[in-house]
């Protein structure tokens, strides 16, 4: 199907996601594009949330049954009254679930995006594409969809009918979006063309990188940090037996676990087997001032994780001046490099880990400055949020401009 859109000064791009708000890259995203074009938000709202721009429309779909299917006769009427075409579309697509209630869930959820039809759909997780791929096949609304490392790397290992998904559904996707290299290479894998992929890295605002400080020792004991949820691909348990290690040799330290959930049993379980108690402080659900604070006194932040696109908080910590350890997954190496913007080690491997740590801990403070120097201007150059937002804006005029070319 041929496209429709005509070029104009300002789009209506919707950055989906399903949650309002998402994350800080996704929130990041939003504001910025918002300054250029009109963003629509599609989903449910997790918690309060003002946007300042009058760009930013929210069309929300309430959690209560009632208030839900308020707002869906109305949108449905509206819908009806406008484009009565597209109601039959929508209902031949919703006909292909079984059951009534998943009928009208998604009806519920899709309802919205075809009566306020983005000119372009930015799906930011690769994994709901099997239920939202007919906004583009069936309603011809350009799709750009963000690769990223969970949905990429181990979703098609731990549901294999995923990966069959993503190899019938990239060829029809109009742009890709990876956050590093890495992905990149893995949606190529299913069958994206290199040519649809572009690589823009997550943004780090100016306000993040304004809290840089130069790097201080400290005198008592050493202190890891780790920020992450509670989750096996985090690799928290591997760092539970790095410290066991480090307990072994009588290292003085103590390690901050900052989580967005509560501990697992099997993390709770962990703790207590390794006679890691008095060791390991968790803090769970700090706002962003508050993580930041806690972060700053860390004399290294540790990510132990078997898999990433790029983590947020790693460049986060490299743009603060906080040394990072970090395991080489996904596009990790990519960004800390040995010895030069921080330590990359093993996946899997607490000696490895161990020995990381206590080689921070006895670099002199020149040299951690110099390391932490390097991540800073590091960030600064590839991950500044003004040319992170330029390069979406080019990537959205570009599928525009090619969906006018093949009209």
């Amino acid at each position: 199907m041929k496209s429709h859109i005509r070029l104009k000064t300002s789009l209506k791009i919707a950055i989906f996601s399903g949650a309002i708000p998402s994350t800080t890259f996704i929130e990041h995203l939003i504001d910025g594009v918002a300054k250029h074009h009109q963003v629509l938000l599609f989903g449910v709202i997790e918690k309060e949330k003002h946007y300042e721009s009058k760009n930013i429309r929210v069309y929300k779909t309430p959690y209560s049954h009632i208030l839900n299917l308020c707002y869906t006769v109305w949108r449905l009427l509206k819908l009806g009254f406008t484009r009565p075409k597209d109601v039959i579309k929508l209902f031949k697509e919703i006909s292909k679930y079984n059951r009534l209630y998943d009928k009208w869930i998604w009806f519920s959820k899709f309802l919205p995006i075809i009566l306020y039809r983005p000119d372009i759909f930015h799906m930011q997780w690769t994994r709901d594409l099997e239920f939202y791929t007919f906004l583009k096949t069936r309603f011809d609304i350009p799709m750009v969809v963000s690769l990223r490392g969970a949905h990429m790397h181990y979703t098609p290992i731990v549901l294999p009918y995923i990966a069959d998904v993503y190899r019938a559904i990239f060829p029809a996707i109009d742009r890709f979006h990876a956050v590093s290299e890495s992905m990149s290479q893995a949606a190529q894998h299913f069958g994206a063309q290199k040519k649809q992929i572009q690589v823009i890295h997550s943004p780090i605002s100016k306000s993040v990188l304004g809290q840089y400080l130069t790097y201080k020792k400290n005198a008592t004991s050493f202190r890891i940090g780790f920020v992450g949820r509670f989750h096996w691909v985090k690799g928290v348990r591997y760092a539970f037996e790095a410290c066991t290690i480090l307990n072994s040799q009588k290292f003085d330290y103590n390690f901050t676990v900052v989580s967005s959930n509560t501990p697992t049993e099997e993390v709770l379980f962990k703790l207590n087997q390794l006679q890691l108690q008095n060791s390991v402080n968790i803090k769970s659900e700090l706002s962003q001032e508050k993580l930041f604070e806690v972060m700053k006194s860390f004399d290294v932040l540790l990510l132990p994780s078997l898999n990433e696109g790029i983590a947020n908080v790693v460049l986060e910590a490299m743009a603060m001046g906080i040394p990072v350890i970090s395991t080489d997954c996904g596009g990790m190496s990519e960004v800390v490099i040995n010895n030069t913007t921080g330590w990359l080690v093993p996946i899997r491997d607490p000696k490895a880990i161990a020995k990381a740590i206590v080689e921070v801990s006895e670099t002199s403070e020149q040299e951690i400055q110099r390391i932490t120097q390097n991540a800073h201007n590091f960030v600064k150059k590839h991950f500044n949020a003004d040319n992170s937002i330029k390069k979406f804006l080019e990537l959205y005029e570009d599928v525009i401009s090619q969906g006018l070319n093949d009209s």
